[in-house]
């Protein structure tokens, strides 16, 4: 029961975010999703930039993550 609870309060929350956001853009909802929009790319653009400045050895061996700066290789060559 305090499951269905939960979700009620998450729905309710959501909706009061949803009319704070339409009314925050002057009652139209158009509006709304533009801002929303650019929010998120300023987000994403964000997430970028920090995702650049993380080091090498601190994303090593994580998927989709690939360094950006240059720096010293680490292969191993062999040697016959």
């Amino acid at each position: 029961m305090t499951d269905q609870v939960q979700v009620a309060s998450d729905t309710d929350q959501l909706e009061a975010d949803v009319t704070a956001v339409i009314e925050a853009c002057g009652g139209d909802p158009r509006t709304a999703i533009k801002a929303l929009l650019v929010e998120q790319h300023i987000q994403e653009q964000r997430i970028e930039r920090l995702a650049a400045a993380l080091s090498f050895g601190y994303v090593r061996g994580r998927t989709g993550v690939t360094p950006t700066r240059g720096g010293s290789s680490h292969r191993e060559t062999s040697r016959s």
